[in-house]
């Protein structure tokens, strides 16, 4: 089975958009969503990537590894409200065919305004673009 390559325009051009968003969310969040999405795709080297850059900020070894489950499954106190909305929100919007879940957005809106919010929506689909990016290269 032959492996597929990525041509390098297409990785740099990644590396650029994934640079430029999101800014609206903290890092340990933007994290954490990444990991979330990343469990849930099944993307080994962005589940270890995105969990060494989460334990860089100091996150515990138990959310990380709590991360690997659905967030209605996390103990309370690992996350807050804002970081549980956040991730409900990845794992919905990460989890196709079953869509939008529009009382998952108004519930992640409580604690995020329209832009953080926006800037939630593409850290999620950056994301997802490169698990899928990883997992068709391997």
């Amino acid at each position: 089975m032959s492996e597929a390559t990525m041509r390098p325009q297409f990785l740099k051009a990644m590396e650029s958009l994934d640079a430029r968003i999101g800014s609206g969310i903290e890092p340990r969040v933007r994290e954490m969503v990444r990991l979330r999405c990343s469990y849930i795709n099944g993307c080994a080297y962005c589940i270890r990537l995105h969990s060494e850059q989460l334990a860089a900020l100091g996150a515990s070894t138990h959310l990380i590894s709590a991360l690997a489950r659905p967030v209605k499954l996390m103990r309370d106190d690992l996350v807050s409200p804002a970081e549980a909305a956040a991730l409900r929100f990845a794992e919905v919007l990460t989890d196709y065919p079953r869509g939008l879940e529009i009382e998952t957005r108004d519930e992640a809106g409580k604690y995020f305004d329209a832009d953080s919010l926006g800037s939630l929506v593409e850290i999620i689909a950056v994301v997802n673009a490169w698990n899928r990016v990883t997992r068709g290269s391997e």
